[in-house]
């Protein structure tokens, strides 16, 4: 498949508005956490989260909105889009932000009117919302493939512009505090209430995050600028277990192989890797082992989950845009919460900051139900 140019991107995220303050946040290596804001029980309440300010951007579908929409305008700024040329513009959301709205829903109505049942919202209603407040005409679609879900609707977007479908692509990436979700994690027991360590040998599990991310995705033309081009990438899906990765890590592996081929490049001429790396115990074993196994010489690795949170479905495309404006820094953060490698991985993330240098990274993201997709991005 053609590679395509990624024209700009926009971020809300627990550091904050906008992608300078994304920036601000990873240079400081502080990881964005605090107290679980008020959830319904049986939320897990002694769980540390990155969360967005909910005073600016409460749980309900209008603050979800109102994100996406700083997101998408600070996106189309960074690219110099203008509205007459959005129209034939597709928009693919990866998101489950539905799953928090119709939550809070219910429990209002509880609250004023027991026994009444909520009024529930398809799960793509907010991107029909977005579409029609940005008047775009292209082809919309809403993707929900666990936390592979929104770097899957880069793939998507990819395909769409690279076939024609459509002359661009706005790719939004969509995750909300959801005390369902919450609680469902701490059930399994993959909480760590020190917040996220990935590779660590005391990891304990993820935090996590809340947040929005878009991306503006254009073909090629010789001559114009871009911040980074999508070279290729892949999806597929693990069998092995509804919630747990192949411990030989062949799933995640097959996954990375199929990336690399799709963007014609050679493991070995790969810069680094932002590892998926979700502090748990058996994902982060399987990913070590997926690398290991595609990689004759492991290049630098590192995690951002540490940073700011798990945002779980919007992952593909808040991790993506932090991996992009770490790149035009010039230096890849060293991986947030990590001390002491585990003597059973025996690989050690990035401690310290990376610089950047031209050339080709691959980017992981792997989910529940054996959703598994990478990119492979283009730098220099």
């Amino acid at each position: 498949m053609a590679s395509v140019a990624i024209r700009g991107y926009g971020i809300v995220s627990a550091y904050g508005e906008g992608v300078a303050a994304l920036r601000a946040g990873l240079a400081a290596g502080a990881p964005a956490l605090a107290p679980l804001p008020a959830l319904a029980p049986p939320a897990d309440r002694q769980a540390l989260v990155s969360a967005v300010n909910h005073a600016h951007f409460p749980l309900h579908p209008d603050g979800t909105g109102a994100m996406a929409r700083l997101a998408i305008e600070e996106a189309l700024a960074m690219a110099g889009i203008g509205a007459e040329e959005l129209r034939d513009c597709a928009l693919v959301v990866g998101g489950s932000a539905m799953l928090a709205h119709a939550e809070q829903a219910s429990r209002e109505l509880y609250r004023t009117e027991p026994g009444r049942r909520p009024r529930l919202e398809q799960p793509g209603t907010l991107t029909h919302e977005l579409a029609k407040q940005f008047d775009l005409r292209g082809p919309t679609l809403t993707l929900s493939t666990a936390c592979a879900s929104s770097a899957n609707a880069i793939l998507v977007a990819r395909d769409l512009v690279a076939r024609r479908r459509a002359a661009r692509a706005l790719v939004v990436g969509i995750e909300r505090l959801c005390a369902t979700t919450l609680s469902g994690f701490s059930s399994l027991m993959l909480l760590d209430p020190n917040g996220c360590r990935p590779f660590d040998v005391n990891r304990r599990g993820l935090h996590f995050g809340e947040g929005v991310g878009a991306l503006l995705i254009e073909k090629e033309h010789a001559g114009e600028p871009r911040l980074a081009r999508l070279a290729g990438g892949a999806s597929l899906c693990d069998v092995h277990h509804p919630t747990r990765a192949d411990p030989d890590g062949s799933g995640m592996a097959r996954c990375i192989h199929q990336a690399l081929h799709d963007a014609v490049v050679p493991a070995e001429a790969i810069v680094a890797v932002k590892a998926h790396g979700t502090g748990s115990s058996d994902s982060d074993a399987a990913e070590a082992a997926a690398m290991r196994s595609v990689f004759a010489t492991m290049p630098p690795f590192t995690a951002l989950k540490g940073y700011f949170g798990h945002t779980l479905a919007a992952c593909g495309a808040t991790e993506t845009i932090a991996f992009l404006a770490s790149l035009k820094e010039g230096s890849i953060p060293p991986t947030a919460g990590f001390e002491t490698v585990d003597p059973e991985i025996g690989l050690s993330p990035l401690r310290q900051p990376l610089p950047v240098q031209a050339g080709n990274y691959l980017l992981n993201y792997f989910g529940f139900g054996g959703n598994c997709a990478s990119l492979v991005i283009a730098h220099g």
